[in-house]
């Protein structure tokens, strides 16, 4: 049986790149469940690329996608690495105009998902002493944007989950860590008009969008460094200064 990686939103441009590099990485060790939900195509290409990996699809907002993930992958080996990843950033609403139906959509992606998996996940990693989980937060967790309240809080929330299972799993041998990338260059990021391109790029010490790979990078960093957990690290370029 084979120590697991299980990367959530693989098929979106961050996704397949942590997933991509983890295997490059890990030398191949560390065997890659791959999460999707709607976009098949797409995880299927990046299955496609990483020799062993498996696919999973899942509705993680919902209690019955989330054992199913798990289901699958303790039929292939025993999970190590959980990076959670997928999420949403819409609707977009200001303040005003918040919809309650917005909130549940919003939270339950991107706040009960993670909060049951690092629950669930941190259950079996404690069987062996052994594992690290990774949260995928945002820098609007500390950045206020018209239209981003809800999911501002979800990410902040998150932020706050990773300390406090750092801090109670610690003594299990599990690490808890959270990125909070900046703006990304992914298809999510190209539909912004470039008005506001510029505007965010201005706002960036760096002067620029990052690559996926940045995130990834340090994705791997908090996998491999074995002395850090409850940390919440910037990728943002230096926006948030």
């Amino acid at each position: 049986m084979s120590d697991i990686a299980v990367v959530t939103g693989a098929s979106g441009g961050i996704g397949a790149a942590i997933s991509q590099l983890i295997h490059a990485k890990s030398d191949g060790q560390l065997k890659l469940c791959l999460h999707y939900n709607s976009n098949a195509e797409s995880a299927q290409k990046v299955q496609a690329g990483i020799p062993g990996s498996f696919l999973v699809q899942a509705d993680l907002s919902l209690s019955q996608g989330r054992r199913r993930l798990m289901a699958a992958v303790l039929a292939e080996g025993t999970p190590y690495c959980l990076v959670n990843n997928a999420g949403i950033d819409k609707p977009h609403e200001p303040a005003l105009m918040i919809e309650e139906s917005s909130y549940e959509k919003i939270m339950d992606a991107n706040l009960r998902a993670p909060l049951f998996l690092m629950r669930d996940f941190a259950k079996e990693m404690a069987r062996n002493e052994s594992g690290v989980i990774v949260n995928i937060s945002s820098i609007l967790a500390r950045k206020a944007v018209v239209g981003s309240a809800v999911y501002r809080a979800s990410k902040a929330a998150l932020e706050a989950l990773t300390l406090q299972f750092a801090h109670e799993l610690g003594p299990k041998g599990l690490r808890i860590v959270a990125i909070a990338p900046g703006f990304i260059e992914t298809s999510m990021t190209a539909a912004i008009p470039e008005e506001s391109r510029a505007a965010i790029r201005e706002d960036a010490a760096l002067g620029s969008f990052g690559s996926p790979e940045s995130v990834a990078e340090t994705v791997w960093h908090a996998i491999e460094n074995q002395y850090l957990t409850g940390a919440v690290i910037a990728v943002d370029g230096g926006m948030g200064l």
